[in-house]
């Protein structure tokens, strides 16, 4: 393990990432830590410049296209950028961000993975990406056979929700090879005090923690629930191919979100049944409890009540 001491800061690439974990409160971190004034965010939150690590073979592109994402920046002592799907990449983007980056300092933010499942059901749903699944209980079902054909985690697969629940078997990577550089935060603590959470953080920053009781603390990026998927899914299809036209042109870029918004979301028909979600509990309890041991050995002890 690292410690604390001969920090690099500066630099024209990210020395701040948040990793992780997909639908644990990674977009109201990120734009909650972006009001810092010695803070720089990336001009967009994911830029997945590791992603293509996830799949063996991938390469990455050239620094320079990463570096783009930050030419804004002056002389903030860090360079943020969030992309949740990082924490799960396996010793290839570790290694990767290793050898790339300026020493970053890493955040990644647990949840309750029933909840954080559901939120994954609920989001994947909205944006149409399942169709033929009717219920959570059909979702779960399709997870359990993606992991039970050996394939635990793949890249862009809508049937991930199950297998990222499963902590254990990737924050050790972290942890091992950033050691003090990474900092665990849990969704559950974000919700309930953001002002307490990012205060810790810009202590451990080493950085002005007195500026965050100013920040404001709205949550970001709530999944809005679509009231017909299939119109959900068509409006995907149709962002995708005008997204380049749609950026030129903000104002009419906020018009149709918000007249879509109008059209097709309400609220979610369907609940999260407390027998399947005990069911889901009990097939994590004994990865919980090993991520817990672990965080408990690194010197974590506020642990929200599904680690205790």
């Amino acid at each position: 393990m690292r410690d604390n001491t001969d920090v690099h800061f500066g630099g024209d690439l990210a020395n701040l990432l948040i990793a992780g974990i997909p639908k644990a409160g990674t977009t109201s971190l990120f734009w909650y830590l972006a009001q810092h004034p010695e803070i720089c965010p990336a001009d967009e939150k994911e830029l997945r410049y590791f992603k293509p690590l996830l799949t063996e073979g991938g390469r990455l592109a050239d620094p320079s296209t990463y570096r783009k994402h930050f030419s804004h920046c002056g002389a903030q002592r860090y360079r943020l950028e969030a992309t949740p799907s990082y924490c799960y990449g396996g010793d290839r983007v570790l290694d990767a961000i290793q050898t790339t980056l300026p020493r970053p300092r890493i955040i990644i933010s647990l949840r309750d993975p029933v909840k954080r499942l559901w939120s994954a059901y609920t989001f994947q749903r909205t944006k149409g990406n399942l169709p033929g699944i009717d219920s959570f209980e059909d979702y779960i079902a399709a997870c359990e056979k993606q992991r039970r054909e050996d394939a635990e985690i793949i890249p862009d697969s809508h049937f991930n929700g199950l297998s990222i629940g499963f902590y254990g078997s990737y924050l050790g990577g972290w942890l091992d090879r950033f050691g003090h550089d990474v900092r665990v935060v849990f969704a559950e603590h974000l919700a309930e005090n953001p002002g307490a959470v990012v205060a810790r953080i810009c202590s451990w920053l080493s950085i002005d923690e007195g500026v965050a009781h100013t920040f404001d603390y709205s949550a970001r990026n709530a999944t809005s629930h679509a009231r017909n998927t299939t119109l959900s899914r068509t409006a995907r299809v149709i962002n995708k191919k005008t997204d380049g036209l749609l950026r030129k042109a903000p104002a009419l870029r906020r018009g149709l979100r918000g007249t879509y918004a109008r059209v097709n979301t309400g609220s979610l028909r369907e609940g999260l049944d407390p027998v399947t979600s005990t069911r889901v509990e009990q097939q994590y309890r004994a990865a919980n409890r090993a991520v817990a041991t672990k965080l408990r050995a690194v010197g974590y002890e506020n642990l929200p009540p599904w680690l205790e």
